[in-house]
């Protein structure tokens, strides 16, 4: 019996008896992409944690055995049923995602961890991953059209639905998950074909939101000391300290180098001391000597460990993978034959996207440090699921787009 089903022909006309069964049309680029992807993450996570002790150094195995055979299963459920009957239950998970994400912010009930973040659930469940799977196919449902008439009508009710979870995750806080979600939203939007006004509008404000952000944060350190304490105490009400400590190392490479500072600046020399081709597989000094903490090594750093371990050769390689899984999903989102299909595509992509780039950037030292994690490659277990059910996804609309049902 096939893993999917046959998708050459329509969900109401049953095959005939003794007609030749081919293939289904799957992406078979990002198919293989992912599968090099998380060898690689298995590998290299082992590497990272290799002098560790505990439990730690055993997380390698809880990816291979665990996370990846349940993430893989999840994928080929949702990618067997049609993307359009995912798009009709929107209803139901994307209500569900936003009250486990007020879950983890009720006293008592989420789990609390490092500067008073609190992000998760029965110690391994992250809501906020959950939401990032439920929030595509609930944008695709509300920007294809079908169901909320009037283009003005759609963009504020996308805009309301993706708003809502990433102030709740903002809340938690998690910018580096709010972030992709944003995203998703803004690439979903321009692609439903929204008037080109309203869409410069929502970039403009966008990008006056971060610039004010950045001009609360940066400004108070040109002000005399009396004006300075007084404008801080302002801006401490609404932003988060290590917020503000991440952007000021970002801007001021050499302030608090043993501090805010020590993570970018020992990635920095890891990635630098790579070289042309590495120091060998678990070989890596930065990792080993315990620069790099084990906090972060196997998980938002370790483009780090594989940049020091394989060099630039390896590095590019990475990057390659990436970049072929990135091609296809938007191949996939081309090739499909309704909006609904190339919206899911779209989002997909734009999540992805902001994942590899700012987990990259932020281990090279050309964006500001954010907790966000390396798609299929770094550790996590509710991340490499939602991840591999968000390619399903697109593995659906390769399968079952034969244009409107």
């Amino acid at each position: 019996m096939a893993i999917f089903p046959y998708a050459a022909q329509s969900d109401s006309a049953p095959r005939r008896r003794g007609a030749a069964w081919s293939p289904p049309p799957l992406e078979w680029t990002s198919i293989l992409c992912a599968a090099a992807l998380l060898v690689i993450g298995v590998l290299f996570v082992r590497s990272a944690c290799s002098i560790r002790t505990g439990a730690v150094r055993l997380l390698w195995r809880k990816t291979l055995l665990r996370w990846i055979p349940l993430g893989v299963t999840a994928a080929v459920a949702v990618a067997r049923r049609d993307y359009r009957k995912w798009t009709d239950l929107s209803w139901v998970f994307y209500p569900a995602s936003l009250l486990l994400l007020a879950l983890v912010l009720a006293p008592g009930i989420g789990e609390t961890q490092g500067m008073g973040a609190r992000r998760w659930l029965f110690g391994f469940f992250q809501p906020a991953e959950a939401a990032k799977v439920a929030l595509v196919p609930t944008l695709a449902f509300v920007l294809s059209g079908s169901a909320i008439p009037g283009e003005k009508a759609r963009f504020r009710t996308a805009l309301a639905v993706a708003a809502a979870p990433a102030a709740l995750i903002v809340a938690e806080p998690d910018l580096g998950t709010a972030l992709p979600c944003l995203a998703a939203a803004w690439a979903m939007i321009w692609v439903s074909g929204v008037a080109r006004r309203t869409l410069l509008a929502l970039t403009i404000a966008g990008a006056l939101a971060v610039a004010a952000v950045a001009g609360a944060i940066l400004l108070p350190e040109k002000l005399p000391p009396e004006r300075r304490a007084k404008v801080e105490a302002v801006t401490d009400k609404f932003l988060f300290g290590h917020w503000k400590d991440r952007v000021l190392v970002f801007v001021h490479p050499e302030r608090d180098p043993l501090g805010a500072g020590w993570n970018r600046r020992q990635s920095e020399i890891a990635v630098g001391s790579g070289g042309r081709r590495g120091k060998g597989y678990m070989r890596g000094t930065q990792n080993i000597l315990g620069y790099l903490p084990a906090s972060v090594s196997s998980s938002d750093f370790v483009f780090s460990v594989i940049a020091e371990e394989t060099g630039f050769a390896g590095s590019a390689a990475l990057l390659a993978l990436f970049a072929g899984l990135l091609g296809g999903v938007a191949a996939t989102g081309l090739r499909a034959r309704d909006e609904t299909g190339r919206l899911i595509c779209t989002g997909v992509l734009a999540i992805l996207f902001v994942h590899i780039f700012v987990n990259v950037g932020m281990s090279i030292g050309v964006t500001p440090v954010t907790g966000i994690p390396l798609p299929l490659v770094s550790y996590g277990g509710t991340f490499t699921i939602s991840t591999l059910v968000l390619l399903g996804m697109v593995q659906s609309v390769a399968i079952h787009s034969r244009g409107e049902p």
